[in-house]
């Protein structure tokens, strides 16, 4: 049954005695309350339901109740005045893309209990410069952030498990991110065309550089690579022309297609590995292959002068 209730739109759920805020045409500043009474009957109210303020270019600001424990899909998706939200830390679950596109909201502090980041959640989201993260998200969803170009810095908390695909493209002001060991998957693209950003250091839990994971982080001058890599993926430092200088471990197995493109300033690569890894293709371009040296285990010059693609280095030399 759908109801009017203090200016909100609401679907009671009579069974479980509960309701969730609907499709309303809402404007300003709206607190959702904790219950509604209809016919002498008190619900709570549970949720917000998908696309629930959907488009609502007049919204202000949102306040949840303690009551609330889930936000559907698209709640918020397009409402490009939205500046304030306050969200109940009882809130389990908030669905993709509820804050897509609000480019006005600049700060937000996520639910205590909330358990995962999904995806396309702050796509868009231009000025956002902090986001205030509980201790229970286990993971990161694909395009979380997507976009936000005025966000510089972002801690995830220890526990977390993976970080999806393209979560961080085009935070062109991002700068730092704390990733706890706890991570096992980074997948690709994560930081492609974060142009600020400029060192990092690969989780221990990580051992595999996915595919364009730095692509076109122009700023990018160090990264760190542990101990039990065994791959590094299509392009995963394509064009990042500020990296001098990147030493890969001795665990190393593969290094795919054109990882190294672009990377003009590249000058010292040293790979640990006594067995050339394989490389079916081209890892860089011509400028690369000329100007950097190829640093290798001692003994390993012949090895990697022999070796597919590893040949085409003009500098060989063994590790000092």
């Amino acid at each position: 049954m759908e109801i009017e209730y203090e200016g909100l739109n609401f679907e009671l759920d009579k069974i479980d005695r509960c309701a969730a805020v609907i499709k309303g045409n809402y404007t300003g500043d709206i607190t959702i309350p904790d219950t509604v009474i209809y016919e002498g009957v008190e619900y709570y109210v549970s949720a917000i339901s998908e696309s629930a303020f959907e488009g609502a270019v007049g919204l202000l600001s949102l306040k949840t109740p303690a009551s609330m424990r889930a936000i559907g899909a698209r709640a918020f998706k397009g409402c490009t005045a939205l500046h304030t939200v306050e969200l109940s830390d009882n809130i389990l679950i908030i669905g993709c893309e509820t804050f897509n596109g609000c480019i006005a909201i600049e700060r937000i502090v996520l639910p205590r209990n909330l358990v995962g980041i999904e995806a396309s959640l702050f796509e868009g989201c231009t000025a956002l410069v902090e986001v205030v993260i509980g201790d229970n998200i286990d993971g990161v969803g694909e395009y979380a952030f997507c976009g936000c170009s005025s966000l510089a810095s972002i801690s995830l908390p220890e526990g977390l498990k993976y970080i999806d695909s393209w979560a961080f493209r085009s935070c062109t002001s991002l700068v730092s991110v704390s990733i706890p060991d706890t991570v096992v998957s980074l997948k690709k693209g994560l930081f492609w065309d974060c142009a600020s950003f400029r060192d990092f250091v690969l989780p221990a839990g990580v051992n595999i550089v996915e595919q364009g994971l730095f692509a076109k982080c122009v700023s990018l001058k160090r990264v760190d690579i542990h101990e039990g890599v065994l791959s590094i993926g299509y392009g995963a430092f394509y064009y990042c022309p500020a990296l001098e200088e990147i030493v890969l471990p001795s665990t190393l197995q593969s290094v795919e297609e054109q990882v190294f493109w672009g990377c003009s300033s590249l000058k010292k690569l040293t790979v640990c590995s006594e067995t050339a890894p394989m490389c079916s293709r081209n890892i860089a371009d011509d400028r690369v292959y000329a100007g950097c040296v190829l640093y290798v285990p001692a003994g390993c010059v012949g090895e990697y002068g022999f070796a597919r693609v590893w040949n085409k280095f003009d500098n060989v030399e063994e590790i000092q």
